[in-house]
Formats: C-alpha cells, sequence, structure tokens
C-alpha cells in the first residue's frame, strides 16, 4: 500500500473550535493502561459510530469534523478513540518521516488499533447503541477498513474522507460497504469502490470526489475559516451522515 504523496508534505493548520463532547477513559483497558476517548452526540441516539482522526490526531477541524457528524441526520452516538499516545504527527517530521512515524504509531496490530476500537463499540453498546458504523480521515480510513475487515467484527459500514492506501487489493477482505470522499489527491477510488460492490452488499458504495479540495481538509490539514473548505467539509458532513443514518435503518429493518 502507498501513501498518497500530499500526506507526507502538508502541514497541519493553525484553527480554532469550541469541542461539543467530552473526553472520557475507555471502559476497557488496551494492553492494561487506560487509554481516553472523545464523545460526543446525542446520549439517546441508538446509533453509534467510531471515528478515526488523522495522523495530526484531536485537530480543531477534525474535532469540529466529528461534532457534525454526530449532530446530523438525526444524530449519533459518537467515539473517537485517542490511538496516538504521544500526540499525533507534528510538522516537523513529515516528509521522510511520515512512513516511519506511522509504523511506530500507527500500526493496526502493534499499536492495538483494533482493541481500542471494539473497547469504544462496547461503551456505546453500554450507552445504549444498537448499530455500529466506523470511519476514519486519511491514515484512519484504511483503519476503519482494517477493522471491518475482520472476522465477527461488529460494523455496518466503513471508510472516510480523504483515505491513505486505498486500492483494491487493500479493501479485499472488508465485510461492509465503503464510503469514500476523495479531494483532488488521491487516485481514482471508482474501481476500489466497484470491486467492493461486487461483494453484493444490500447497500452500494458511496463515492464523490471533491475536485478542489486538498488532502486532508476535513482534518489536520483543513482551515474552514475559509469559505470553500468549510463548505466541502459541510458536505462531507452531510455525505457520511446519511450514508450512516442509511445502513442504520436498512440493518433496522432486517
Amino acid at each position: 500500500m502507498s501513501l498518497v504523496a500530499a500526506c507526507c508534505n502538508t502541514p497541519s493548520t493553525e484553527t480554532q473550535w469550541d469541542n461539543r463532547g467530552e473526553y472520557q477513559i475507555l471502559g476497557i483497558k488496551i494492553a492494561g493502561e487506560d487509554r481516553k476517548t472523545y464523545r460526543t452526540g446525542p446520549k439517546d441516539s441508538k446509533r453509534g459510530l467510531i471515528a478515526i482522526y488523522d495522523i495530526f490526531g484531536y485537530h480543531p477541524t477534525g474535532l469540529q469534523f466529528f461534532d457534525r457528524i454526530a449532530s446530523s441526520h438525526g444524530g449519533f452516538q459518537l467515539s473517537a478513540p485517542d490511538f496516538f499516545r504521544n500526540g499525533g504527527i507534528t510538522n516537523e517530521q513529515m516528509g521522510a518521516g511520515v512512513m516511519p512515524w506511522i509504523h511506530e504509531n500507527g500500526d493496526f496490530k502493534k499499536n492495538h488499533i483494533n482493541e481500542m476500537i471494539l473497547a469504544a463499540v462496547e461503551d456505546l453498546r453500554k450507552d445504549g447503541c444498537t448499530s455500529f458504523s466506523v470511519f476514519g480521515q486519511c491514515w484512519g480510513a484504511i483503519m476503519s477498513v482494517l477493522a471491518a475487515s475482520q472476522e465477527n467484527q461488529p460494523f455496518l459500514a466503513a471508510g472516510g474522507p480523504h483515505p491513505s492506501f486505498f486500492s483494491v487489493e487493500s479493501l479485499k477482505d472488508v465485510k461492509v460497504p465503503v464510503i469514500i470522499l476523495a479531494s483532488k489527491d488521491e487516485a481514482d477510488m471508482i474501481p476500489v469502490a466497484a470491486s467492493v460492490d461486487a461483494k453484493g452488499f444490500a447497500i452500494k458504495c458511496f463515492h464523490k470526489r471533491y475536485e478542489n479540495m486538498i488532502h486532508g481538509w476535513t482534518g489536520g490539514r483543513g482551515d474552514w475559516t475559509i469559505a470553500e473548505n468549510r463548505e466541502a467539509g459541510l458536505d462531507a458532513v452531510d455525505q457520511l451522515g446519511a450514508y450512516f443514518a442509511k445502513v442504520a435503518e436498512a440493518n433496522s429493518k432486517l
């Protein structure tokens, strides 16, 4: 799998956002340690979402994105675990240092990514959620797909905006439909979506390309004080919320 080139050379932005949610400790210890998560959304919703940030970790634009999705389309209880014990990547570590940093801090198995995701699911389940989807930004998007490729995985859908490492091969084992919101910097994602649709899921994959957006515009590289970025960001919020509401509704009718 290859990393989107823009992921290596585009720094994070300085932005602000007043968080609507709160940080909590996951109910299950991970490798014997307490780990935290960001929880947001209406507490009476029965629809759960696991959100996976990009390599910059908790960033104001990313948290705004999560808050807005959690309140969209009737609302979701959203949990965004803090996967990086020492914080996200710094701008000084960009360039050639990105892939080594990901291997050290964001490896699906070594860094207990799936264990944290499942712990967050169990917390949502205890809080009344009966259906679950998972999504992420950039690196987080492929993490969502890997989580949804495991045996006995609990999710109805996966995917996310400006994904890195997405290919027909990397999505070959995914067990749910996928939503792909590409920026101008990603490769053509239509064959990827088609390869997942070939699995015959009841809900088709959703794909949209934002030709004027850079890789990372909904997360650490996003500056929504720029009107065009904000408009595209809010559209991505709407597309994700609508898709996850759709799969949850379809599941409730089974």
